[in-house]
């Protein structure tokens, strides 16, 4: 390894275990000589090809630079979710995964960072898009205060925590982007008024970057008693087994679950565990209701959400890129935003299977889902 990518590997390790102040920032590459008549845009996800997340939020990528003519068409979306590279009349496109879903260690993700980084350099983006929080915080941390702006999407919680921005408002530096605020009481509520007499409800979540802050955030409504059931406890695990032995024994003392994120989780072996693997065991074992947060969740087959749409986030990413790409606007002055609530999504087999009938409650629900992945329908 040379000491320029040592440096970097050292500064991602600092991030990694907590440490801040004092690390040097990283110099914008020198420019490429080939291509200097398109824009090179770099998308870094957080996860992998198959995560249902990534997905959705590729489509409001895709779908965004289709609709301002940075895609020629729509075959060539299909191009880049395949193949992670596409060149169109206007731009190259390149992604890279860090697939810290199933690589989640800290040694794990500074390798990771390094090898992006690299691969970074080579690309020389005029724009890089950070898919999630560890994308964000590890990669934008980077990239903070260097010529190369970049825009996240999918940070859960205020993106203050990485401190990647001032303010919202104005953002200070060369990151901005959208952060996901969540619909977990509208969630909540639509599930009271699917099923009235449910009154109390537990969380069932994996411990991960991304599943804590959601817990936290609905503790917190709990507490300022603004949700329509009452929260009796929190189960948050990244063990496979105490996941299945925990949510056993609760779904006998409460009226419905809230599952937020279930894809770190380990066997006692050690080995990751699917998020598809665990949803199928839930689904087959579980017969109280439940609210999620997102709708790769409810096509997973899962009952309910009132989605904080990946689509959403992704589209508005890149929306609010525009300005830095056609007019050389700086991040520093683009406010961070969350967008608008998706559609109230709920699923007809899950619904089925708990003998919940939809056709009394079809006027407030935007979209019936007829997929249950986990389970192997629809997809």
């Amino acid at each position: 390894m040379n000491s320029h990518r040592r440096k970097l590997l050292i500064r991602t390790l600092g991030f990694a275990l907590g440490i801040s102040g004092g690390l040097p920032l990283l110099a914008a590459p020198a420019k490429q000589a080939v291509d200097q008549t398109k824009k090179r845009i770099l998308i870094v996800s957080s996860y992998s090809r198959d995560y249902l997340w990534s997905q959705s939020t590729q489509q409001g990528v895709n779908a965004a630079m289709l609709k301002h003519g940075y895609l020629d068409n729509a075959a060539q979306g299909e191009t880049l979710v395949l193949k992670d590279y596409v060149v169109s009349g206007r731009a190259v496109v390149q992604k890279l995964w860090m697939d810290s879903k199933r690589r989640n260690t800290r040694a794990e993700i500074a390798v990771t960072t390094d090898r992006i980084m690299g691969e970074l350099g080579t690309f020389n983006p005029d724009l890089v898009l950070l898919g999630d929080d560890n994308a964000a915080n590890y990669i934008g941390n980077q990239l903070l205060g260097t010529k190369i702006p970049a825009v996240f999407w999918g940070i859960n919680g205020l993106p203050l925590k990485y401190g990647l921005i001032e303010n919202l408002d104005a953002p200070g530096q060369n990151v901005t982007g959208v952060f996901q605020s969540g619909y977990y009481k509208e969630s909540l509520d639509l599930l009271k008024r699917l099923v009235p007499k449910a009154k109390t409800f537990a969380i069932l979540s994996c411990d991960s970057e991304t599943a804590r802050p959601s817990v936290k955030i609905i503790e917190q409504f709990h507490k300022r008693g603004a949700l329509p059931l009452k929260l009796t406890e929190s189960i948050v695990t990244n063990s496979f087994d105490e996941f299945k032995s925990r949510a056993l024994e609760t779904a006998k003392r409460v009226d419905a679950f809230f599952v937020l994120n279930h894809d770190t989780l380990r066997d006692s072996k050690g080995n990751h565990v699917e998020m598809l693997t665990a949803g199928r065991w839930y689904l087959e074992n579980i017969r109280i209701p439940e609210v999620s947060h997102e709708d790769q969740f409810v096509r997973e087959g899962m009952l309910l959400t009132a989605n904080d749409s990946g689509f959403n986030q992704g589209h508005l990413a890149f929306e609010m890129a525009l300005p830095i790409l056609e007019r050389g606007v700086s991040p520093a002055k683009i406010a961070v935003k969350t967008p608008d609530r998706g559609p109230y999504l709920v699923n007809r087999n899950r619904a089925a299977q708990l003998k919940i009938p939809l056709e009394p409650s079809m006027y407030m629900i935007d979209e019936v889902i007829n997929e249950s992945i986990a389970l192997g329908k629809g997809r």
